[in-house]
């Protein structure tokens, strides 16, 4: 049996597609409209020998039926999968419900409606699930008045001819060492009979089950990496190092390339500690794990926290023994549990788990009004579906897709 072929649109850096890929399947197809994106996306098909036509372009314009038959020409696409931004969504957000991003999933439903896959897959945060719009038109031309996402989505699918089943999973239940929590829509093909009566065209896949009986921990994911100082880099890994088997498995890596095996990390890629200010430091110096800068400001005096304060009060030192806090955009979010700095790239693309041989391309950070146009390297690895999750939920549209053929 050939591989069933996967077209990941919102594709980002290629987390979703990483799970696939190491489920069996042949992600053929992707779209971004970011071009740090895409880069990053097909240097890693090209490095593990694998062909990707990648569209860089509006996701509006991408899902016209015209730019699609162009676009996959002959080739049948089994599985559609992709999370639209979530920003919008999110419960850390400002939840504007006519942030333009959230009409991003009406685009992915016209995708839907002019691929035809078998199935396909819809990852989003959490947020989503209790998201409402006073009024919605969908892709079907129905007016909806307060209706949630879920219910738009579930019968806008509905009507083009697809069952959507949605559950909230937990990234740490498949071993990702963080806790983060996303929705899953998984949608599969139906024929409608009449009203709410249908029958399936194909088998209907399960949700994962949790797969690891004990959560890695933030240390057993990267404290072989922790032995980097703030403002230092390296390509070198320590070696003669004692590892844990996800560190090990993190650089002989996941991922399968096109000749059936792994990639070895031989380099350390992605490894830049940023460079603080020595009062940054002293700052973080005050935090102990668990702890962040409103702790700290309460338990300062005034004129303490006079030589310390800084606008910014949601930084939090990781606890060494626990999964990580959900990975964000942001780097500066988090501060190293043993280190007093935050995170490298790697350190988090490892929290995602991303095998090591992942390079991310780009630069490494921007601010500003850039943050708007640009896609850094830590938004790459924080805006990403952890491979291991996508992978979880993968391996389960795969047993279905089997059962069909």
């Amino acid at each position: 049996m050939d591989k069933p072929v996967v077209l990941d649109i919102f594709c980002g850096a290629g987390g979703m597609s990483e799970g696939f890929i190491q489920a069996g399947f042949d992600v053929g197809f992707a779209c971004d409209i970011n071009k740090q994106a895409m880069d990053t996306y097909v240097n890693r098909h090209k490095q593990l020998g694998y062909n990707v036509k990648f569209a860089c372009v509006d996701i509006k314009k991408f899902s016209e039926e015209e730019f699609l038959k162009e676009f996959l020409g002959e080739k049948k696409v089994d599985v559609v999968c992709g999370g639209p931004p979530c920003q919008g969504f999110s419960l850390a957000g400002k939840r504007k419900q006519d942030d333009p991003r959230n009409m991003l999933f009406k685009s992915y439903i016209q995708t839907i409606k002019n691929v035809k896959p078998s199935y396909f897959v819809m990852e989003n945060v959490e947020g989503l699930l209790s998201m409402k719009f006073d009024k919605f038109k969908g892709i079907s031309g129905k007016n909806y008045k307060e209706a949630t996402v879920p219910q738009i989505l579930e019968e806008e699918f509905y009507k083009i001819g697809y069952k959507v089943e949605h559950k909230v999973l937990q990234a740490n239940g498949y071993g990702v060492p963080q806790n983060r929590k996303r929705v899953f829509f998984i949608g599969h093909k139906i024929e409608k009979i009449r009203g709410k009566k249908y029958v399936d065209l194909v088998v209907p896949p399960k949700f994962p089950m949790r797969s690891v009986s004990k959560d890695v921990t933030i240390k057993l994911a990267i404290d072989d990496l922790s032995f980097l100082e703030a403002g230092h880099h390296t390509k070198k890994y320590h070696q003669n190092q004692s590892l844990s088997d996800y560190q090990s498995t993190s650089i002989n890596g996941r991922t399968p390339a096109a000749d059936g095996n792994p990639i070895k990390a031989e380099l350390l890629s992605n490894h830049e500690a940023t460079r603080h200010s020595a009062k940054v430091i002293e700052r973080f110096s005050l935090i102990p794990e668990g702890g962040n800068l409103e702790d700290l400001k309460k338990r300062l005096s005034n004129d303490e926290w006079e030589k310390y304060k800084t606008k910014k009060l949601r930084c939090y030192r990781v606890k060494s023994d626990e999964p990580s806090p959900t990975v964000l955009t942001l780097p500066d979010d988090l501060i190293h549990y043993a280190r007093n700095r935050i995170m490298t790239v790697r350190e988090l693309a490892r929290l995602q788990s991303f095998d090591d041989s992942f390079v991310f391309l780009g630069k490494r950070t921007t601010g500003g009004k850039k943050r708007k146009v640009e896609l850094p390297q830590y938004t790459q690895v924080g805006n990403a579906v952890p491979p291991l999750m996508a992978r979880a939920v993968a391996k389960e549209i795969m047993k279905a897709f089997i059962k069909s053929v």
